[in-house]
């Protein structure tokens, strides 16, 4: 692996920030720019906006989300704003059908029905239609995640399966985080904050281009404290982040974005040396509306990523991704989108003595085809139909269908059914992991003949509003998983990764929102989920069945906002997670607390203070070596100009 030399993170943080005010600075006296506000971003959405919000994810279309046949959940830039939050993992806790879990500064444990840990595998996660998965393990390395939160026009989570539209690892879940157009974002915004936790700066400025587009340009920079381990003393755990960012709607239209961020970070670890971390990513997006109202989209994307962690491994990954994609309709009673893709990833593990993935050196690669057609078979009944086809480099051809039926038994009232197959295909850890590295005999392999895992699920679910007040949605869910991974014994006194497991997951998703007055909104969530796991005859995994369950059997949300008037805002969340029983992970009650203030139409202060029902409460990992989630306060203030 080719190997550079980096400076100091202070250093580079420290450039970062000169370098993005240079920018700011030179784009402001260039051009002046009045600033301009999204609607959002003032006022908050009435319910009947929030139902009619047009989502993408589930169809890969446009549509309203009180019409959509699946368990989606938007978080709207308004929510992100008020929940004081200042990552991603955190502004994820406002989606109900999502578990959680914080496992130490930067690292988190995220999943959507059950299967959550570290390394998580069946859930799709985007950022503007970008992977964000690592084909290292098929999972989400979330400390290299982020965007500026201002950014964010919405992030629609969909649990349940995805596998038709999004590929093979949406076989629980889609997380599409999407960010606002240029044209949205102009002018200057400056944003600071400071806790007893952590700490974090921002600039951005949007501006208007010859063309008669929009641009933006962006940087932030945070720094977190070390935890602390439940069983007494600090976690080495202290990390630094810096991200450079922008944003290119040349024709002011839609028709074409460009946009890119380069990022670099560091993590403390109680050996001598940190993690470090480091990339880019560059994407282009082009759409036409054809003359027949039919709509073509053309998506590229390069990503690179770099981690280095000392005594264990070091990855270059390089990944280069295309999807055309067509929607059309036929007569008044057929819409149909279908799409083709090729996704390449070169993947170069620097090995250590403790760990490998051989060959070091692997090219991946990923090409399907899709289609999906909605049929109104009535006015209030819709049927849709859909299958891909996708070949990956360990398995070949994989077909994951589904079916929806979605019947609309009033404007307020919609019940759907929904049946999938969908398959999580090997990763690298699948195949090409060895612990400890040759030479030296592995006592723990990766099996050469993995095959994919998969899961047949049904959905039921019904969505509903009442007199402009209350909207409200029920899922229930039953999935039935074969060939989930095991570790078994190979009889030589070593191990080797296998397909030995079975699983069926069933259970509740519910949510709602109550519009008290017009200054007051309630808004509930509730997840309830049984999980039984059992041996395939011949297996003797050596964890019992039990390695994939470090799941609650149940949590809830409470929240509140509330203006008294048009300068404040007081915003309060209560949550509750129940105990996970395999690694005796006591039950906890959260109870977080936001108060803003706006000065002026430009400024806004606001101080929010987590967890105030405890000094400090662990949420996932053994007891030997978890960390605790701590009561902690943060002021921000956030500027536009």
């Amino acid at each position: 692996m080719t190997r550079h030399t980096y400076l100091p993170i202070q250093q580079r943080l420290g450039n970062i920030g000169v370098l993005l005010c240079t920018l700011l600075l030179t784009s402001a006296t260039v051009q002046a720019a009045a600033p301009h506000y999204a609607t959002s971003e003032l006022l908050d959405l009435s319910l009947e906006d929030l139902s009619d919000l047009t989502i993408s994810s589930v169809s890969k279309r446009p549509e309203k989300l009180s019409k959509v046949a699946a368990s989606a959940y938007v978080i709207t830039s308004e929510a992100i704003r008020r929940s004081g939050a200042t990552s991603l993992p955190e502004v994820l806790r406002l989606a109900p059908n999502l578990l959680v879990a914080r496992v130490g500064n930067n690292k988190y444990a995220i999943s959507a029905r059950g299967f959550n840990s570290t390394t998580a595998n069946k859930l799709q996660v985007l950022i503007d239609g970008r992977i964000a998965y690592t084909p290292l393990y098929s999972g989400v390395f979330w400390d290299v995640q982020d965007v500026l939160l201002q950014d964010i026009e919405r992030i629609e989570v969909i649990s349940g399966p995805g596998a038709t539209t999004w590929g093979s690892n949406a076989v629980n879940g889609v997380i599409s985080i999407i960010t606002r157009p240029a044209a949205d974002t102009q002018g200057g915004l400056v944003v600071a904050g400071v806790g007893n936790i952590e700490q974090g700066a921002a600039l951005r400025y949007g501006g208007t281009l010859a063309s008669g587009g929009h641009y933006r340009v962006y940087g932030k920079a945070e720094n977190d404290n070390q935890s602390t381990r439940e069983s007494g003393g600090g976690a080495d755990d202290d990390a630094q982040r810096g991200q450079l960012g922008f944003r290119a709607d040349p024709y002011g239209d839609g028709h074409l974005s460009v946009q890119g961020n380069v990022y670099e970070g560091r993590q403390e670890q109680p050996s001598k040396h940190d993690i470090e971390t480091r990339g880019l990513n560059f994407l282009t997006r082009w759409q036409h509306n054809l003359m027949d109202g039919s709509q073509v989209q053309l998506q590229a994307y390069y990503d690179r990523t770099e981690r280095d962690q000392p005594g264990v491994f070091s990855e270059t990954l390089d990944i280069l991704d295309i999807e055309l994609q067509r929607g059309l309709t036929l007569g008044t009673h057929q819409k149909i989108v279908w799409g083709v893709g090729h996704r390449s990833a070169w993947d170069d593990v620097n090995n250590s003595s403790a760990l490998a993935f051989l060959p070091a050196e692997k090219h991946l690669s990923w090409n399907h085809i899709f289609l999906q057609d909605e049929v109104s078979l009535q006015p209030d009944l819709k049927l849709t139909l859909g299958g891909r086809l996708e070949h990956n480099s360990y398995t070949g051809l994989e077909f994951m269908p589904n079916a929806r039926l979605a019947w609309h038994a009033t404007d307020q009232d919609l019940l759907w059914i929904s049946l999938a197959h969908t398959v999580r295909t090997p990763s690298r850890l699948d195949r090409d992991f060895f612990v400890p590295a040759p030479p030296l005999t592995p006592q723990l392999a990766g099996g050469p003949e993995f095959e994919s895992e998969t899961a047949d699920t049904f959905e039921i679910g019904y969505r509903g509003q009442r007199f402009s007040r209350l909207n409200y949605s029920l899922t229930a869910f039953y999935s039935d998983y074969d060939k989930l991974r095991t570790l078994e014994p190979t009889g030589t006194g070593s191990f080797e990764l296998s397909n030995g497991l079975q699983a069926q997951t069933y259970g509740l998703e519910a949510w709602g929102d109550y519009q008290v007055s017009e200054r007051w909104r309630l808004s509930a969530g509730a997840l309830r989920l049984n999980e039984d796991f059992k041996l395939k005859p011949g297996s003797a995994d050596v964890n019992g069945g039990k390695a994939e369950a470090h799941d609650p059997s149940h949590q809830w949300m409470l929240r509140s906002h509330f203006n008294p008037d048009s300068a404040h805002e007081l915003d309060l969340t209560l949550r509750h997670v129940g105990k996970l029983s395999s690694t005796n992970v006591p039950a906890y009650t959260a109870l977080d607390i936001r108060y803003g203030w706006k000065p002026a139409d430009n400024v806004e202060l606001s101080v929010t203070a987590w967890n105030l029902l405890d000094p400090a409460h662990s949420e996932f990992g053994s007891a030997s070596n978890r960390i605790e989630t701590e009561r902690s306060v943060y002021l921000e203030l956030q500027l536009r100009y």
